[in-house]
């Protein structure tokens, strides 16, 4: 483009000084027919040899595509400090501090019988050394051998896991999986419990202490578990799942949109009027409207499309597939999990903040008006704050190690949110930072394996500790 310019440049002097070189160019074929039209404007009005050498460096700031790599952009060069990006929708390997991470990778999408007869995927309860957490979908997929059986699960396991068990995108499953890691893993190797803590993960940069952890993946108002204020978070609550089956009843018998809007309402009142503790904050948004489209979006039939009782249930009840269950043939994107996220929100919308006491709820300063904001801007808030957990919710270990966590979200979530068609986030990123204040290590146990029929072996049903519903 420089010579193009300075060609022109030259044909354009030597054309005003008697001796014009511009013919012979044009017969050569070195002018391109697009040089040819820039040359004859610039003959006809000198002023238009300005405009083009503006615009020529308007488009030289333009963030340049680099080995066609999507990433954040600083200063027009890719920002990816600890590697990553996405080079034709796969992550790219993660050099230096991060080298011993497995990456997740695209997996074969489309309707199918899940687990069927695949003998590697028959279901087995979990054994006393297995760990199982707050999460029903995740423990389904362990006790299935999709992850393994122990719980003990890595970055790109999980990952990998969810595309095939539920027929999420690999851009939703990665971004998951990766929530997971920063929420109770060990960043460095990668791995991380969907329980509590446990001896078999590193704690390289300092305690990983599981998805079950509260303030990340865990959080207040959940729909089968109690907030950690009144006790043990990991464990499913009967009492809990017959109040959500209620709602389900008042539509139709379906899990959809209306029911679990209802229900994220009900749970967000009873902690904030039970709760001293209560905080919902960017990550409580994300995570808990979040992981309600999922009941009605990843655990419907695939052939139907219906989130009713039959279907739903045995998740929940005894974590397992139910029979003749199908994943669903058009994999669920980001996108479209943060618009029924963003739509539930304002069916049934609630403030951001937290209870310093019972009856003292105080607000969240926010800089993005949540309510009035489309789907694409609130995943973009959520991406420049999923650090931003407050204080006495967030590890230490993640403010101590900044630039570190930066560097991962950098590589491996902000690409599925930039020049991705929908989201397009500002390429040029700006984390919000932790207070130095934050840390909090409770909530971090298991639970006690997976129930049967609701109720845990050699245990029973599990009764609220307290908070009444």
């Amino acid at each position: 483009m420089k010579a193009t310019y300075l060609l022109l440049s030259a044909a354009f002097a030597g054309c005003a000084y008697g001796a014009c070189p511009f013919a012979e160019l044009r017969r050569s074929g070195f002018l391109s027919e697009d040089d040819i039209a820039k040359f004859e404007a610039v003959k006809r009005d000198s002023k238009a040899a300005e405009a083009l050498f503006k615009a020529h460096q308007a488009e030289k700031r333009e963030p340049a595509p680099q080995s066609g790599i999507i990433g954040p952009i600083l200063n027009d060069v890719l920002d990816l400090p600890l590697g990553g990006g996405l080079l034709n929708g796969v992550l790219q390997p993660l050099p230096g501090k991060l080298a011993k991470i497995d990456l997740p990778t695209p997996q074969p999408q489309g309707l199918e019988v899940i687990p069927g007869d695949d003998p590697d995927h028959q279901f087995q309860a979990p054994g006393p050394t297995d760990v199982r957490g707050i999460c029903p979908t995740l423990n389904t997929l362990a006790n299935h051998g999709y992850l393994s059986r122990n719980g003990i699960t890595t970055f790109a396991q999980a990952a990998n896991a969810v595309q095939t068990g539920y027929g999420f995108t690999f851009g939703l499953s990665v971004f998951l999986s990766a929530l997971g890691l920063i929420a109770g893993g060990d960043l460095v190797s990668g791995i991380y419990s969907i329980g509590g803590a446990d001896s078999r993960v590193p704690n390289t940069l300092g305690p990983a202490l599981g998805l079950d952890k509260h303030g990340v993946f865990e959080i207040d108002g959940s729909i089968t578990r109690q907030d950690v204020y009144f006790g043990n978070n990991a464990n499913f609550l009967l009492q809990r799942w017959n109040e959500y089956v209620k709602e389900s009843e008042a539509q139709g018998g379906e899990f959809n949109l209306a029911a679990n809007a209802v229900d994220n309402g009900f749970r967000y009142d009873n902690s904030l009027g039970t709760n001293p503790d209560f905080f919902a904050g960017v990550v409580w948004f994300a995570v808990s409207h979040a992981e309600r489209v999922f009941v009605y979006e990843g655990l419907a039939n695939g052939t139907s499309g219906l989130a009713n009782y039959d279907n739903v249930a045995p998740f929940f009840l005894n974590e397992t597939f139910p029979d003749n269950w199908f994943r669903r043939g058009v994999p669920l994107t980001l996108p479209v999990a943060f618009q029924q996220a963003g739509e539930m929100f304002l069916a049934n919308p609630r403030a951001l903040g937290g209870n310093q006491g019972v009856g003292n709820f105080v607000p969240l300063d926010l800089s993005t008006d949540l309510s009035t904001a489309s789907p694409a801007q609130i995943g973009c808030f959520i991406l420049e704050n999923l650090l931003d957990v407050a204080p006495g919710q967030l590890a230490p270990t993640i403010y101590n190690n900044f630039e570190l966590y930066t560097g991962f979200i950098k590589g491996v979530i902000a690409p599925f949110f930039i020049n991705d068609g929908y989201f397009n986030c500002p390429a040029a990123l700006s984390f919000t930072e932790p207070s130095d204040s934050a840390g909090s290590t409770s909530g971090s146990v298991s639970s006690s394996g997976s129930p049967v029929n609701g109720a845990y072996p050699g245990i029973g049903v599990i009764a609220p500790n307290s908070e009444p519903s």
